[in-house]
């Protein structure tokens, strides 16, 4: 529909006052235009702000939240960094960081390690005071129970806190999720510095790319699907345990976790296709999981035996 403005009315019906009905909430990109015109030989001139709902904010220092500051901004750095000794290259400025992130990130990942080596050689143990107070349900013989698992934690140095441990990586994988988004938008601090999303011929800064797309997700899914694979297949030293300790619930567990990780490598397959550089990311990030993995069975092999030595010399 068009209006027809006559003289005076003009000036008036594009001044709304400065109404913005949702403020800046739910907005993240802003835009400004300026409209000029001659009108009986006088010239206005308004300015017009539009406020675009959905994508992602730039990162800047302006409207950075708390996890922003702390996390986004330094990882962001970190992946300019890389990328403007780089050539300004993205990819790379993507892999290195990748590299730098998972590898500050490592002990982390070995403490939860030594976790669950150390619950396997107090599984024995822990069975013998499960299957003691199977039949008692009073609350002093499960208090008494509680008390006799407490001693074995300590006599195998574990501590119950540490299952907390991967949660702490969460928060450093997000962040770095947030940059590989956010980092090539324009009006960043850092997008200069990435700005040849070039690889391979492929544009990482385009989504759902068609047949590229599908590619990448392709290999997403693959090398998570082996990273997985690998994951779940059980060190020679707990399928001994399980042999001598049998535990149906922690066979349905597994099952469970199977069901849970192969459904995962589908959803990631699913949502990497939604962003090329997502997608590299993701390859990148499973390719280095899956070598830190084979690296730690190694070295878990190696602390097994030492801790199994260990309690046989009291």
């Amino acid at each position: 529909d068009i209006t027809v403005l006559n003289g005076e009315d003009v000036a008036e019906s594009f001044d709304d006052g400065g109404y913005e009905p949702l403020g800046d909430d739910g907005f993240h990109n802003k835009y400004g235009y300026d409209v000029t015109y001659t009108h009986e030989g006088t010239t206005v001139a308004k300015t017009f702000e539009v406020y675009v709902a959905g994508g992602e904010k730039p990162i800047t220092t302006g409207d950075a939240s708390f996890f922003d500051w702390i996390l986004v901004i330094p990882v962001a750095w970190l992946m300019s960094f890389f990328g403007g000794i780089l050539g300004n290259s993205f990819a790379l400025g993507i892999l290195f960081t990748t590299i730098v992130v998972r590898t500050l990130a490592w002990p982390i990942y070995a403490k939860s390690n030594d976790l669950s080596i150390k619950m396997n050689v107090a599984q024995p143990d822990m069975q013998r005071v499960q299957a003691k107070y199977a039949t008692r349900k009073d609350p002093q013989s499960q208090q008494q129970m509680q008390m006799e698992m407490m001693a074995i934690y300590k006599k195998h140095g574990i501590n119950v806190m540490g299952c907390l441990m991967p949660f702490l990586q969460m928060p450093i994988f997000i962040a770095m999720y947030g940059v590989v988004r956010r980092i090539t938008i324009t009006g960043g601090m850092y997008t200069e510095n990435v700005a040849n999303t070039n690889f391979l011929g492929i544009n990482l800064a385009n989504t759902q790319d068609g047949i590229i797309g599908i590619v990448l997700a392709g290999l997403v899914g693959a090398t998570m699907f082996i990273l997985q694979k690998i994951s779940m297949k059980k060190p020679s030293y707990t399928k001994n345990t399980a042999k001598h300790n049998p535990n149906p619930q922690a066979a349905q567990t597994e099952k469970t976790m199977k069901f849970v990780s192969y459904f995962m490598v589908i959803m990631m397959a699913f949502a990497s296709y939604q962003s090329n550089a997502l997608a590299l990311y993701w390859i990148f990030g499973n390719i280095y999981s899956l070598g830190q993995t084979l690296v730690n069975r190694k070295l878990n092999e190696k602390k097994h035996e030492h801790l199994m030595q260990k309690q046989l010399l009291g």
